[in-house]
């Protein structure tokens, strides 16, 4: 057997008496995903499980877990097409009590199904189960205030700093319990602004529960405006995994999500973001707008590295160079809002220049209220900025790999809106340049605005909830199960 992890083309030999636990010891691994392979003939092939064995790692992965020296985990698992790959990645708190709840859960919820099939509850959800204060808390917001009967619920773990916000309002579920467990198999619907697999558990990719959650109905409420960055290929509107609606803010966008990943129109309705039902634009006017805010976002190449890897890397390296520069900018005050990876990374000293936000500090639409420029790269925190009217610096440094490994909808060379950091154009002279315009947008962008954001009204919520009250629920669960269903038969015949 030959292993090769996604992210390089180099084969490791293992020999095939080792049994499959023992693999965890036999090979220096690297996150996040990597696969078996055969020699046959010369040319390596997919390691193909057979049908006990695909059964035995679809239902019982866990069983095979091996946590690591490192705190990551490591186990092996059934690909959908019946191949052996392997996960190495960080732990994600899933534990052995969780598992007995999830698998009652599981139980009472199908006897449930079956006795009650109608009048089923909906999910909404947020980043990682973690997150209150985007456009799923928003519509979750909006349902309890106007449409207190209905049976919407929103997961959240318990020592997530938002779940204060939420302790007094009802129907609200405490992620890991029994009842979340129960709900992700009962539920008709995930409205959220994450994709299905933040309302279980972060890469928990085999078992029933997965698959379910996986494949669950649900609207799609989006994370931000469409451009900068390529969905994954899990959101293209043939697959199963796509959203039954994907939210968008404009003609524009809709016209991304039609031509490029295969919606009709009615599958992407310009609704705008919920979140923005938070935003009153009259009063982030009049608002003293005194930070500076840097937010850069992750890089999936770095997902899981070591830290001294991840310090080698062009991306810590750029970003320290960055906020090196800003530690004298006397005009404002500088915010970093960063992955925890770089907050462990960076050098005291220089944080001790610049204000760290963390999610303790507050939800990011209300920072966002006092924000005067943002600096950013490829992130749809962009987006935000220019509905709210903030001046925007793009710093697209790894622009060249972005685009080949991540990619974007836009021309990157000709962006909509803001001022991009180049070879011309050093950060002190565009911050120079935002200040003489007192930290507004130019004419230029306020003109263009209404092209790239259909409404400003706080009505978002309102339009989806009408939209979701349309769906025709049970034919979308009839074409998920012959898709499924179909699957099934691929593999037993394969």
């Amino acid at each position: 057997m030959y292993i090769k992890n996604r992210k390089n083309n180099h084969f490791s030999e293992v020999q095939d008496n080792h049994k499959i636990a023992q693999l965890a010891t036999k090979i220096n691994w690297q996150p996040v995903y990597s696969d078996a392979y055969i020699l046959k003939n010369g040319e390596y092939q997919r390691y193909r499980l057979n049908i006990w064995q695909f059964f035995v790692l679809f239902f019982f992965s866990y069983k095979f877990q091996v946590k690591m020296p490192n705190n990551m985990v490591w186990y092996p698992f059934a690909t959908k097409k019946g191949y052996l790959s392997f996960s190495y990645r960080s732990d994600n708190g899933f534990n052995q009590a969780m598992r007995q709840k999830q698998w009652l859960g599981m139980i009472v919820a199908n006897v449930v199904n079956l006795i009650q099939p109608f009048n089923r509850p909906q999910l909404a959800f947020e980043k990682l189960s973690e997150r209150a204060q985007e456009s799923g808390f928003a519509y979750f917001k909006y349902v309890q205030e106007h449409y207190p009967k209905e049976k919407l619920y929103f997961i959240i773990k318990r020592d997530a700093p938002d779940y204060a916000k939420l302790k007094a309002m009802q129907r609200v579920v405490i992620h890991g319990s029994f009842q979340h467990f129960y709900l992700l198999h009962r539920a008709s619907l995930f409205v959220s602004s994450e994709t299905p697999g933040h309302a279980y558990f972060w890469r928990e990719n085999m078992g029933l529960t997965a698959n379910v959650v996986r494949t669950k109905p649900y609207v799609f409420l989006q994370h931000g405006v469409l451009g900068f960055k390529k969905l994954d290929n899990i959101f293209y509107g043939d697959r199963l995994t796509a959203p039954s609606l994907l939210i968008t803010s404009s003609l524009f966008e809709q016209n991304i999500v039609t031509s490029q990943l295969d919606y009709d129109a009615k599958r992407a309705p310009i609704t705008g973001l919920a979140r923005w039902d938070m935003i009153d634009l009259a009063q982030e006017r009049m608002n003293n707008r005194d930070k500076i805010l840097v937010f850069y976002t992750w890089r999936p190449w770095l997902d899981d590295i070591s830290d001294e890897s991840f310090r080698m890397s062009q991306y810590f390296q750029h970003i320290k160079a960055t906020l090196t520069i800003l530690s004298n900018y006397d005009d404002k005050q500088v915010i970093l809002m960063m992955h925890p990876k770089l907050h462990a990374t960076l050098d005291q000293s220089l944080l001790s220049k610049v204000k760290l936000w963390t999610d303790n500090d507050g939800p990011m639409n209300e920072l966002l209220s006092s924000v005067a420029t943002i600096i950013t790269d490829y992130s749809s925190i962009s987006w935000e900025a220019y509905y709210r009217e903030i001046p925007v610096v793009f710093d697209m440094f790894d622009q060249t790999r972005y685009a080949d490994e991540v990619g974007s909808y836009i021309d990157l060379d000709s962006l909509p809106f803001g001022r991009k950091l180049n070879t011309q154009n050093s950060l002190g002279s565009l911050l120079k340049n935002i200040s003489s315009h007192s930290y507004h947008l130019t004419s230029k962008e306020l003109k263009k605005k209404s092209n790239y954001f259909a409404f400003d009204d706080q009505k978002a919520s309102e339009r989806i909830h009408r939209l979701v009250e349309e769906l025709n629920l049970r034919n979308i669960r009839k074409v998920k199960r012959r898709a499924l269903f179909a699957a099934v038969l691929r593999l037993i015949r394969r």
